[in-house]
């Protein structure tokens, strides 16, 4: 009787133990935080670990894969402020997604990685001097690579910061910054500036084929400067709002006319934000997605939670789907 008494305790501390005590959290391991390789149809990347049901833009990967960066969207009293969001391989384990070191108190985003790996790129609302008001709310900054690490963050001055705000920079394998201006009148529009002796030079204004319009914003380069990705609103025309277009350039600068990538990539809703792998398998982007219509049902805490609450998601999808739409493509 003892020892069935005994028993007993053992299987009730057992089961106690096993409904107090979480499993202690599986590592996670392999290329792209151990995610299944998209085909040529989109899916969710990385779903609860970097898409869940807060908003999530803005994807960067290291050359050797092993350093993810996000921007993570926070909205507070009407306000929107957003954080460089990282997630690390360490000794082939991926580590919990952590606000990256140089950011977390001023409005950071946007970052993007040089094809090299040298140098990390980002948008900040930190003045470019101590102690000075910042008189254009965003500017854009980098990091240079160390042995440790990154190095403090820098702007990267004139004649890129310093007339207007400046948006989600992207570079070339030669040096050459892709970027969005926003003048006084609000429009935006799509600058590149050449890296020459190791400083840019004065911004030039990319041709009416992507600038049409009254803002164009958020575009990406490819590493070879052989296509764009530009979001862009079109009215009675696209997926619903804000829809990702691409545009190709010859090997004498001449820029295709934009074409949609379709409604299995866009969204009914905002689409704004555009990379590439590293390798340039890979095509990362920002989505909207609702799944519910929310004016119609009654909302439970599931809802609420879910990765397709409305909020910014990142998909990625084999970048065929892009490149197959090159008009200057050769026939094979």
């Amino acid at each position: 009787m003892k020892k069935l008494i005994n028993l007993l305790i053992l299987l009730l501390l057992v089961l106690f133990n096993a409904c107090t005590n979480p499993a202690e959290k599986e590592d996670i391991s392999g290329p792209y935080l151990g995610q299944e390789l998209p085909d040529t149809t989109p899916r969710i990347f990385a779903p609860g670990i970097i898409s869940t049901e807060m908003y999530e833009r803005d994807l960067a990967v290291s050359p050797d894969g092993k350093e993810i960066y996000f921007s993570v969207l926070s909205r507070n009293r009407g306000k929107n402020k957003s954080a460089i969001v990282c997630v690390k391989q360490i000794n082939g384990a991926w580590a919990n997604p952590e606000v990256a070191p140089f950011s977390g108190f001023y409005s950071e985003g946007e970052p993007h990685i040089q094809p090299d790996g040298q140098k990390l790129f980002f948008v900040s609302s930190r003045p470019l001097k101590e102690g000075e008001e910042n008189k254009y709310r965003n500017n854009i900054w980098y990091l240079s690579k160390t042995e440790s690490g990154w190095s403090d963050p820098k702007p990267v001055g004139e004649p890129i910061n310093g007339s207007g705000q400046v948006f989600y920079p992207s570079i070339t394998k030669s040096g050459t910054m892709y970027f969005t201006r926003r003048a006084e009148d609000d429009s935006e529009q799509i600058y590149r500036s050449k890296l020459v002796d190791g400083k840019y030079t004065e911004p030039e204004l990319l041709p009416e084929q992507i600038n049409n319009g009254s803002s164009k914003f958020n575009t990406f380069i490819s590493p070879d400067e052989d296509f764009l990705i530009v979001p862009d609103y079109r009215e009675n025309e696209g997926c619903g709002s804000t829809d990702y277009y691409v545009s190709f350039k010859d090997d004498n600068d001449n820029w295709s006319e934009l074409i949609n990538l379709g409604c299995e990539i866009n969204s009914q809703s905002w689409d704004f934000s555009p990379s590439l792998s590293p390798d340039g398998k890979y095509f990362f982007y920002q989505r909207e997605d609702l799944t519910i219509n929310i004016e119609e049902v009654n909302l439970n805490y599931q809802d609420l939670r879910d990765i397709h609450n409305g909020g910014g998601d990142i998909y990625w999808v084999d970048a065929s789907v892009i490149k197959d739409l090159n008009p200057f493509k050769e026939e094979e």
